[in-house]
C-alpha cells in the first residue's frame, strides 16, 4: 500500500422532489487520508499504579494464595482422615475375621480335647478290663479259699492309676510277687 492513499468517493445521489421533476446529480468529494495517522498511533504506556494500589493488590494476592494454600490443607486433611477411616475399617475387618478364626479354632479344639478325653475314658476303661480279666485269671488259679483271700487283698491294692501307668503297675505287681514268694519260702521252711 502507498503512504499516501486516495480515495476518492463520487456519489450520486438523486434526489427526487415532489415539486420538481428534475433530477441533479450531486457529487461529493472526500479528502485523502495519510495511512500512517490511522494505524501508526503511539502505543499507550503501561498503566502504573499507586503505592496505595499496589499495597491492596499484593494483600489481595497474599489472601487469595492463604485461602488456596488452606483449601490444599483442608482437602489433604479430609483424605487423610478418608485413609484412617479406611485402615480402620480393614483392621476391624481382620480383628472380626481373626476373632472369627479363633472362635472356630477354639471350638475345633474343645472338640478335639472332647474327643482325647474320650479316648483317653476309653483306654482306661480298656486297661482296668485287660486287669480284671488278668485278676480274674490268676485268681481261678488258686487252689485255696486262704490264698484266693490273700491275693485278693494283695491286688486290691493296685489302684486305677497303678493300672494306667504300665511301669507302675509291673513295678507293685513285681514287689507283690516278690513278697509272695517270700512269704512261702518262708512258711515252707
Amino acid at each position: 500500500m502507498t503512504t499516501n492513499f486516495l480515495i476518492f468517493f463520487i456519489v450520486y445521489i438523486y434526489t427526487i422532489s415532489d415539486i420538481s421533476d428534475t433530477e441533479e446529480p450531486i457529487k461529493i468529494e472526500i479528502k485523502t487520508i495519510k495511512e500512517e495517522e490511522i494505524f501508526d498511533k503511539k502505543p499507550k504506556g503501561k498503566r502504573t499504579l499507586t503505592d496505595k494500589q499496589k499495597k491492596a493488590l499484593a494483600e489481595g494476592r497474599a489472601r487469595a494464595k492463604a485461602k488456596r494454600e488452606a483449601k490444599i490443607k483442608e482437602d489433604a486433611k479430609t483424605q487423610a482422615l478418608k485413609e484412617l477411616k479406611k485402615q480402620q475399617k480393614d483392621i476391624e475387618k481382620a480383628e472380626k475375621i481373626n476373632s472369627k478364626q479363633k472362635e472356630t479354632k477354639k471350638k475345633k479344639l474343645t472338640q478335639q480335647e472332647t474327643a482325647r478325653e474320650k479316648v483317653k475314658e476309653f483306654e482306661r476303661q480298656k486297661n482296668i478290663k485287660k486287669y480284671n480279666d488278668v485278676k480274674t485269671a490268676v485268681l481261678e488259679k488258686m487252689q485255696s479259699v486262704k490264698e484266693f483271700d490273700a491275693m485278693t487283698k494283695i491286688l486290691d491294692n493296685i489302684k486305677d492309676e497303678d493300672i494306667q501307668d504300665p511301669k507302675k503297675m509291673k513295678a507293685k505287681l513285681s514287689a507283690y510277687i516278690s513278697s509272695v514268694k517270700n512269704y512261702a519260702k518262708t512258711k515252707a521252711k
